[in-house]
C-alpha cells in the first residue's frame, strides 16, 4: 500500500515565501513612515531626515561590515567595543594636532588590525565566531576603560566632513555611506571575493572542495569589518565630539538588527549590503520616531531587540520551509 502525502491547501509555496520575504521590509518601511508621520510631528521634515542620516552614519558602516561576516554564516558582536577603542585613539590623535589624513589612515589600520585578531581566532584557532567576538568584545571594553582612565577625550567636530557638516544641505557622511555601500555592493555582485563569501556561507566544505580559499577569504572579511569600524569610529568622534568609557557599546545590537531585518540570512549565503541599507533605514527611523514621540530612550533597546528576535525567527522559519519545499520537488 502506497501512502500519498497531500500538501495542505494553506501551506505556502516556495514562490509565495520568496515573494513574502522580498516584500515584507518595503511594506514595514511604508507602514513605519505612515505611523510616525501621524504620531510624531516633524518626522518627515528635511531637517529631521538629515539628522537621521547624520546620527546613523557610523551605525551604517558597522552594519555593512557585519553583513560581510553574516554572509559567511558568521557574526561579529565586537564591532561596538572595537569602535570605542579606535575612536579613543583617533580622538586623542586629533587633540594632539596630528594631520587629519594621517589620523584616518591610522584609524583604518588599527581597525583592520583588531579585525585581524577576530579573523585569526576564528580561522586559525577554529573558534566559533560568536564565542570569539564575545571574548574580544569584553577585551576591547576593558582596553578602552584602561585607556580612558576616568578622563573623557573631548575632540569636538575636529573633522567637520566626518561630523555634522553638509554640502548644499546634504550631510557629507551620508555621501560617505552611500559610496561605501556602493563599492561593497559591486564587490559582492561582480568580484571573486564577493562570490566566495556567498559560496562559503552556503556550504563551506563544498566551497573548499571546489578550490575556494575558505580560511583566507574568511580572514579577509573580518579584517575588512575592522577597517570599516575604523572609518565609523572617526564619524562617531565627529558626531558625538567626546569619547567616554562606554563609547560604541550601544551600536552593536542596532548594527546586527540592520543586517537581519534587512534580509541577510543569519544562516549565511543569502543577502547583501543593499538589503542591509533597507534594514538600517527601518532601525534608524524607528529609533528616531520613538524619540520624537517622547518615548523614553531606554525603550529603543527593547524595540531593536524585538526586531532582531522576530527577524531571525522569520529568517530561520522561511529558510527551513523553503529547503523542505525545494527538497520535496527533487
Amino acid at each position: 500500500m502506497t501512502t500519498t502525502t497531500v500538501p495542505s491547501a494553506f501551506a505556502p509555496s516556495a514562490r509565495m515565501l520568496v515573494l513574502l520575504r522580498n516584500a515584507l521590509l518595503p511594506i514595514l518601511l511604508v507602514a513605519e513612515v505612515i505611523f510616525f508621520t501621524v504620531a510624531a510631528p516633524g518626522f518627515l521634515s528635511a531637517a529631521n531626515l538629515a539628522n537621521v542620516v547624520i546620527n546613523s552614519a557610523d551605525l551604517a558602516l558597522l552594519a555593512a561590515g557585519v553583513t560581510l561576516v553574516v554572509l559567511l554564516a558568521g557574526i561579529d558582536v565586537s564591532v561596538g567595543p572595537m569602535l570605542g577603542v579606535v575612536a579613543w585613539v583617533g580622538a586623542t590623535l586629533f587633540v594632539a594636532g596630528m594631520p587629519p589624513p594621517l589620523v584616518v589612515v591610522i584609524s583604518v589600520l588599527l581597525g583592520g588590525a583588531l579585525g585581524a585578531i577576530n579573523g585569526g581566532l576564528v580561522v586559525g584557532g577554529r573558534i566559533s565566531p560568536i564565542i570569539t567576538t564575545l571574548g574580544t568584545a569584553a577585551i576591547f571594553k576593558t582596553v578602552l576603560f584602561i585607556l580612558w582612565d576616568s578622563t573623557d577625550v573631548f575632540a569636538g567636530p575636529v573633522v567637520p566632513a566626518l561630523g555634522p557638516a553638509r554640502a548644499g544641505g546634504v550631510p557629507l557622511v551620508g555621501l560617505v555611506v552611500l559610496a561605501v555601500f556602493g563599492v561593497l555592493a559591486y564587490v559582492l555582485r561582480h568580484r571573486v571575493f564577493g562570490r566566495r563569501l556567498f559560496a562559503i556561507g552556503n556550504d563551506a566544505e563544498g566551497a573548499r572542495l571546489l578550490g575556494v580559499p575558505v580560511g583566507r577569504t574568511s580572514f579577509a572579511a573580518y579584517v575588512l569589518v575592522g577597517a570599516l569600524v575604523g572609518v565609523a569610529a572617526l564619524i562617531y568622534v565627529g558626531r558625538v565630539g567626546v569619547v567616554q568609557a562606554t563609547a560604541g557599546n550601544e551600536l552593536t545590537l542596532p548594527a546586527i538588527a540592520a543586517v537581519v531585518v534587512g534580509g541577510t540570512s543569519i544562516l549565511g549565503g543569502e543577502g547583501g549590503v543593499l538589503r542591509t541599507l533597507g534594514g538600517l533605514a527601518f532601525i534608524a527611523l524607528l529609533q528616531n520616531g520613538v524619540v520624537l514621540m517622547g518615548v523614553p530612550p531606554l525603550w529603543n533597546g527593547v524595540l531593536v531587540g524585538a526586531a532582531v528576535a522576530l527577524a531571525v525567527a522569520f529568517d530561520v522559519l522561511t529558510r527551513r520551509t523553503l529547503d523542505k519545499r525545494i527538497g520535496a520537488k527533487k
